[in-house]
């Protein structure tokens, strides 16, 4: 693993949801409408939610249904002391979780056992492995029968390298190309993993063709197209999102 990892902040994505450049809090608000289509309408009061590569917890967050059980893994401890602070306080919510987890571990070997989670999240985390195909095994091992594995990583096959070619030139973020991300998906590509995983597609498209450019101009536009490009399932979008159904 060349790009060190704890040298990036453990608040990180959460800033930059917050107080980033405008398209940059689009781009981390849009993953929390992500999670409300496609995976809080399947959680109950009792779900295991696992995130895995979880950073400030964004999507955990969001994904954390009144009387779920978050956990959180990641390799940063200094990302996982933040998350934790972040679920201590919906323990005492007034629609409460009923407890949480983090843990400091890595996707190729989870510590948990077999068929103990309900609902699992690796967002944007493959492109970082040499070795993705582990991580989508053992998230999928970790799964009970018809529980939901939600898969994100950017797509090569759309206006993605520039982006990245910009966000790197440009110094908006810890320096992708070439280190941080070291292996690429299409939708061919993507949906052929999560296949030989043992996954049934239960949704398949792409987000971010046109709605992180309408941010510019109007986060409220930017929020309905990307509605939109939820709903329609192209193959355009600069990230690709899969959700697949374990058997």
């Amino acid at each position: 693993m060349s790009f060190d990892y704890h040298s990036v902040a453990g608040d990180y994505q959460y800033r930059a949801l917050h107080s980033g450049h405008p398209m940059q809090r689009f781009w981390h608000r849009g993953k929390l409408a992500m999670i409300d289509e496609l995976l809080r309408p399947h959680l109950k009061a009792d779900s295991r939610v696992l995130e895995v590569g979880c950073g400030a917890g964004n999507l955990l967050v969001q994904a954390s249904a009144p009387g779920s059980y978050p956990i959180g893994l990641d390799l940063s401890l200094q990302a996982l002391t933040f998350v934790r602070a972040r679920l201590r306080e919906l323990e005492s919510d007034s629609e409460p979780i009923r407890g949480f987890a983090c843990v400091q571990s890595v996707g190729e070997t989870l510590p948990f056992a077999d068929h103990t989670v309900d609902s699992a999240i690796l967002s944007e985390v493959i492109e970082h492995l040499e070795a993705p195909q582990a991580s989508i095994r053992e998230a999928t091992r970790v799964l009970r029968p018809g529980g939901r594995l939600l898969v994100t990583t950017p797509n090569y096959r759309s206006l993605w390298p520039l982006i990245e070619w910009t966000v790197d030139r440009l110094n908006m973020a810890p320096k992708m190309g070439g280190e941080q991300h070291i292996s690429r998906f299409d939708p061919v590509s993507l949906m052929d993993l999560m296949r030989e995983c043992g996954l049934h597609a239960e949704y398949f498209g792409t987000i971010y063709s046109l709605s992180p450019f309408a941010s510019m101009l109007s986060p409220r536009l930017a929020m309905k197209q990307l509605a939109g490009e939820l709903k329609r399932r192209s193959s355009l979008g600069m990230i690709l999102v899969a959700v697949g159904v374990k058997a």
